[in-house]
């Protein structure tokens, strides 16, 4: 699902680009420099099948801009806090960084980046830039035939193994971009 994403965002980039003749280059760094520093949150939206006076049930992601909360790194596996969205059907709604448990003095603040609090490392990469050192839901996600594999090695600019030789070079986010590439195409289904 998430690489399909990644594709449709691709493809709504290029047309965007062409009808508004701007160099894809841009716009695409454009793109991301704005979804990696913005926030997904879930509002709940009128249902018109929903009775007037009913509670709505049915939920929408957005993507907001929150200057300064994109400091606060990401933890796939322990955060110590999380976002939260404070009167949101207010004009006046903002937003708190809430604690789940008690954090000492000194302690850095982490939460789990994503709408809902649960994201693999394409979904990271896609939406927010990087690739964390450890994903537990990447070995879920990304089994042969999983909703993150890859459908085709077609569309690559590297082959699995040019990956793989590059890997002993990189470093840091590179090195752990390297590490996704690598699981995302030795989960494709070979027949």
């Amino acid at each position: 699902m998430i690489v399909k994403q990644a594709r449709e965002r691709k493809n709504q980039i290029l047309d965007l680009s062409q009808k508004g003749n701007i160099p894809f280059g841009e716009l695409q760094f454009a793109t991301w420099l704005v979804a990696s520093r913005s926030f997904a949150i879930k509002l709940s939206v009128d249902d018109p099948l929903v009775k007037e006076g009913a509670v709505s049930t049915s939920e929408k992601a957005i993507r907001v801009l929150l200057p300064y909360l994109d400091m606060i790194n990401h933890s796939s596996d322990n955060p110590n806090a999380e976002l939260h969205l404070i009167d949101p059907e207010k004009d006046d709604a903002w937003f708190a960084i809430r604690a789940l448990r008690p954090i000492k003095k000194g302690k850095e603040i982490t939460i789990s980046y994503g709408a809902s609090g649960v994201e693999s490392s394409a979904g990271l990469l896609m939406n927010y830039g990087f690739v964390p050192d450890e994903n537990r839901i990447d070995s879920m996600m990304l089994r042969k035939g999983g909703e993150d594999c890859i459908e085709s090695l077609d569309g690559w600019s590297t082959t699995l193994e040019e990956d793989e030789s590059q890997l002993s070079q990189a470093s840091g986010n590179m090195a752990n971009v390297l590490k996704l590439r690598i699981k995302l195409k030795q989960s494709y289904p070979r027949d």
